[in-house]
């Protein structure tokens, strides 16, 4: 959702955003549906095979497998020039980084369409992330990431909760942007 609310700015920068999960088609309509999100192609991989194993993005041991959370941005020739894995589910990289290695490829600006799922989103959307609790999920680990880093007693330590905290604000500001 982050990546949908600056698209324009990652377009114009000639990249495109591409999410892969081991999601069936139809939880990512259901996901894309929800989450406003219509210009980052969604690609389901179940089990990982395909795509999130041979990348080292899967993680068989949590909820019967799962992609690990990462970024990578791969150049015109086909070669990764940033790579961003998350250690948890939480554990995200900033958009600048992500933005800095886009704009040192030099590439020409993109206009896309945007994206369509190939099947509808299920009727019933239990089990997905309520929409309503969103702003109130993210202020809570903002404010978590704040209280915990100022107990931390190292540096390191302490920009591992600020990177969190960043995190948090980014999402919420990316929801509003999104809403408005």
């Amino acid at each position: 959702m982050r990546l949908e609310s600056t698209i324009e700015e990652i377009h114009g920068a000639g990249a495109e955003v591409i999410a892969l999960s081991v999601n069936e088609d139809e939880r990512q309509a259901g996901m894309a549906e929800r989450w406003k999100l219509s210009n980052i192609q969604m690609v389901s991989d179940p089990g990982g095979e395909s795509l999130l194993r041979p990348l080292g993005l899967y993680n068989p041991d949590e909820r019967d497998g799962i992609a690990v959370p990462a970024m990578i941005v791969i150049g015109p020739d086909g070669d990764e020039v940033y790579r961003y894995e998350g250690r948890d589910f939480a554990d995200r990289t900033t958009d600048s980084e992500v933005m800095e290695a886009v704009k040192g490829l030099d590439l020409a600006p993109i206009e896309l369409d945007g994206w369509t799922p190939s099947v509808s989103a299920p009727d019933d959307l239990k089990g997905f992330f309520p929409v309503d609790r969103f702003v109130g999920y993210f202020a809570g680990n903002r404010f978590a990431a704040i209280a915990i880093g100022g107990r931390l007693p190292d540096k390191e330590s302490a920009s591992i909760a600020r990177d969190h905290r960043i995190m948090a604000e980014t999402s919420m500001e990316a929801w509003e942007k999104l809403n408005q």
